[in-house]
């Protein structure tokens, strides 16, 4: 079976080999339709059906009927503004196994990218859309463990951790977190001057081993190390960590994450920085939770006493 020989053109082909890297079942309309000012995604097959960034439905369900009459997928609408499609897992099977390795890398791209957008933008919505966007991540991630490609996709990672210890799936929140964590480490570029600007490139955004293990040492005695605003990403993920850790009882682990992530912040935004701030409380409530009163006590005031200078 081929694509062209079924009377697939080359666009409705790659729009399916995109559906192909989601859960099968339920692929809705909204994965696709809310993203429009998302850079990452210029190039993701979906761009055929927005014009001027803003998402042409009745472009899209043209598609789709054409794709219906060819037996490759079936769908229906879930209510009057929106389409639901299903693929048969077959099919899905056959469209991720006929690409070579980096039109894999590709799709897994524009697939994540699609994800990501979806789920910052349900927020605390409907079960149902949850659990499908659970399904979703799943399947998408199953596909990137399969092959080899975590590194490639380490800010989504920060987005699903988050997901998932909002869905009280913590172990799999914890193996994000880390796995990005790792990744920040692995390829941050030492020769990246270190007040330079955020942007997409590793050495913007990450930290090497030898200054990851610096900022642990500092948090645990006391050290100073100057850290720039391209290592925000990483103290982001050490926060997120001592906050999963302590909703999960692992109180010593959490106050080392928090240490770790308020070293970075004092330095980088310094120790008035709301930010900084949310790390002091946030250190206060874990304080007061093992019964150490005082030191809980020191926290609040040093977050009063910043809002009032700031």
């Amino acid at each position: 079976m081929s694509l062209p020989l079924l009377g697939v053109g080359d666009q409705a082909a790659e729009v399916l080999t995109l559906f192909a890297f989601f859960n099968p079942v339920n692929i809705s309309e909204r994965l696709f339709s809310k993203d429009a000012d998302d850079n990452n995604l210029t190039s993701s097959p979906m761009s055929i059906f927005k014009n001027d960034g803003r998402w042409n439905r009745l472009k899209f369900e043209d598609a789709i009927v054409k794709a219906k009459e060819l037996s490759l997928l079936q769908f229906s609408h879930s209510n009057k503004s929106e389409i639901t499609i299903s693929l048969h897992a077959m099919v899905s099977e056959w469209l991720r196994m006929r690409l070579d390795k980096s039109s894999q890398t590709t799709f897994l791209n524009a697939a994540i990218s699609h994800l990501r957008c979806h789920l910052l933008s349900i927020g605390n919505s409907d079960h149902k859309t949850r659990q499908e966007g659970q399904a979703h991540l799943d399947t998408i991630w199953r596909e990137v463990e399969s092959s080899n490609l975590g590194d490639h996709f380490l800010e989504a990672q920060i987005t699903f951790g988050n997901f998932h210890q909002d869905q009280g799936r913590h172990r799999d929140a914890e193996m994000m977190y880390n796995n990005a964590l790792a990744g920040y480490e692995r390829h941050w570029d030492p020769s990246t001057s270190p007040r330079s600007t955020p942007s997409t490139t590793w050495g913007s955004s990450t930290t090497s081993k030898a200054v990851s293990k610096m900022m642990y040492n500092r948090a645990l005695a006391g050290r100073e190390k100057a850290l720039g605003h391209e290592h925000m990403s990483t103290l982001h993920t050490v926060n997120n960590l001592g906050i999963l850790y302590r909703k999960q009882g692992r109180l010593k682990d959490a106050e080392v994450m928090y240490n770790r992530a308020l070293a970075g912040y004092e330095m980088a935004l310094g120790a008035d920085h709301p930010s900084t701030l949310d790390i002091v409380n946030n250190l206060g409530v874990l304080y007061r939770k093992q019964g150490r009163l005082r030191d809980a006590d020191v926290m609040y005031n040093r977050v009063l006493a910043g809002k009032e200078r700031a």
